[in-house]
């Protein structure tokens, strides 16, 4: 198997895991009435919650951060009864970040219980 080969299956199983273990763990509790943000980490194949931070109906700025030992792999954030895909300034942000993972929920309105997890193209 060639490295790039590796690699893609390296980061579908992320993208897997991100779509498993997120709604279980790192949405639950989020307001539901303006934009919340954190930092997903990884370490040793666990993801956690790193930094967080709350913002306004339709924008949220977070410092990104994750504990010691820690990798920041993606941003997490909601769309406050909106849906579950990116905005263009979504993207760019995570491309200004370079990270690769991102994930949207939806906490309340039409669309709530919606979460979506995406790979950034660079």
């Amino acid at each position: 198997m060639s490295k790039r080969t590796q690699l893609r299956c390296k980061l579908q199983r992320l993208q897997c895991r991100l779509n498993q273990q997120l709604p279980r763990s790192v949405f639950e509790n989020v307001p539901g009435d303006y934009e919340t943000a954190f930092t997903i980490c990884e370490k040793d194949g666990q993801l956690c919650r790193g930094s967080q931070a709350a913002g306004t109906l339709t924008a949220v700025s977070l410092d990104i951060g994750c504990p010691g030992g820690w990798k920041p792999i993606g941003v997490a954030h909601t769309h406050p009864k909106g849906n579950a895909n990116p905005s263009d300034a979504d993207v760019a942000e995570m491309k200004k970040l370079r990270l690769k993972n991102m994930c949207i929920s939806v906490p309340s309105g039409e669309n709530a219980g919606e979460l979506k997890c995406y790979k950034v193209e660079r």
